[in-house]
């Protein structure tokens, strides 16, 4: 069995990503344009240090309507948060009201939504890739997760307590291993 791939033996996150991502497409047999596998090692670059919301990705969409410009940008924020929810925290979702066909449904509609918006632009083809393909490239992110190290804990389970506690020590916890996220308060949701 390989070793997983360290951060720290690379020149950058997105170094780190492109091998993972590499490793995981072979083992998915799926190939990819280049363009998409740059984007998709975007993503996971920018998840490694942004914040996941926890306002519901239809609310986004819907608050939008009307707006070309804020649709475009909440469709590429609802395609990208349902890949990767979905490819990195898919055994937590299963225990959920809302479960990963939501997501995977959802994100291949906001990509197929964007390819048609930019059509004629270098971005088409890429959102159309994902889009037709969402379930695949779910697989590849899930792979992803499996490749990297991530320490001391399951990120997954930390994630879903987080969700359900909104604990400041979990929060922390997920931090330390490289996931931000937000949310109204740290109160328990009633």
């Amino acid at each position: 069995m390989a070793v997983p791939p360290s951060i720290i033996e690379h020149a950058s996150v997105e170094a780190f990503f492109y091998e993972v991502l590499q490793d995981s497409l072979e083992r998915q047999g799926l190939s990819a344009t280049e363009h998409t596998e740059h984007y998709l090692v975007g993503l996971l670059g920018n998840y490694a240090k942004a914040r996941i919301t926890d306002e519901p990705l239809s609310l986004k969409l819907a608050n939008t309507v009307g707006n070309d410009g804020e649709r475009v940008k909440a469709l590429k924020e609802v395609g990208d948060t349902s890949l990767y929810v979905t490819g990195f925290f898919a055994d937590s979702l299963e225990r959920k009201l809302v479960q990963a066909d939501y997501y995977v449904n959802l994100g291949s509609a906001a990509y197929r939504e964007l390819a048609g918006r930019l059509a004629g632009s270098s971005a088409q083809e890429v959102y159309d890739e994902l889009s037709l393909r969402f379930p695949r490239f779910v697989d590849v992110l899930a792979d992803v997760r499996a490749q990297i190290n991530f320490g001391n804990g399951d990120v997954a389970t930390l994630y879903e307590e987080w969700i359900e506690t909104r604990s400041e020590w979990v929060e922390d916890r997920l931090r330390a291993l490289g996931v931000l996220v937000s949310g109204p308060g740290r109160d328990k949701p009633q």
